[in-house]
């Protein structure tokens, strides 16, 4: 899925949750897929090969601040995902949907 499509799902969701005016999500949308974006790269080089002390912290801080995101957005995390083929962060949406083959327990998945 292209990265704008992404976005404008995800900033459609927090916009409904009504915690967040519309411009609001789609920030909260575009912060989200950029710092997933960039955790998946991280997946791809632990992948290839171990990851420094430099990059294991920089995922780390990658990871707390898409819960921060997501928290200000009033989305919930599923899990994040450290296999480089699929999508690096799932969530749980409010209406239940899915786009992975994990099915609705799985949740949607963002960030490639």
């Amino acid at each position: 899925m292209r990265m704008n499509t992404q976005e404008a799902v995800l900033s459609a969701y927090i916009a409904s949750i009504g915690k967040r005016t519309p411009r609001e999500a789609a920030q909260d949308a575009a912060e989200l897929c950029r710092l997933a974006t960039s955790l998946n790269r991280l997946n791809e080089v632990a992948c290839n090969s171990s990851l420094t002390e430099r990059q294991e912290r920089r995922k780390q801080n990658l990871q707390t601040r898409i819960k921060a995101v997501l928290e200000r957005a009033g989305l919930v995390l599923n899990h994040f995902e450290s296999d480089p083929r699929g999508y690096a962060v799932y969530l749980d949406l409010p209406d239940g949907s899915y786009n992975s083959f994990g099915g609705q327990e799985c949740g949607y998945g963002f960030g490639r």
